[in-house]
């Protein structure tokens, strides 16, 4: 007669079918996780599987925001730590752009732009 499953087991099952991955979240060695699906584990590494597998935001402006497997995720859309630094960089980077068009289209900056443009009309040696 097989043994029956532990509500541990079954929830880590179907959270974290990978012992390994269990284990490195959980902070205990595979063997752990075996001895813990077979007999029963502490309420609170329970709890801790079932947290890291959804957690909702509960304040203004966030509803229908969770934090799901290391992602944030909004209805469909997910968004990985890896897809926010890059927003960020992008942002910073447009930031740059503007500030350096910005100062392109100020006085001085269209004086160097006209400087320029005749230095490559009329060539080196009318340009003073």
């Amino acid at each position: 007669m097989a043994l029956k499953k532990t509500s541990f087991y079954h929830t880590r099952n179907k959270i974290i079918p990978n012992n390994k991955a269990a284990a490195e979240l959980l902070g205990v060695d595979i063997a752990e996780i075996a001895r813990m699906d077979k007999e029963g584990a502490p309420a609170v590494m329970e709890r801790y599987i079932l947290l890291w597998d959804s957690k909702r935001i509960n304040s203004p402006g966030w509803d229908g925001w969770c934090f799901s497997r290391g992602s944030l995720m909004h209805k469909r859309m997910i968004w990985k730590p890896e897809n926010l630094l890059n927003a960020r960089r992008e942002a910073e980077r447009i930031g740059q752009l503007e500030a350096e068009i910005h100062k392109l289209y100020s006085l001085y900056g269209l004086i160097k732009i006209t400087k320029k443009l005749i230095y490559k009309k009329i060539g080196r040696r009318y340009y003073r």
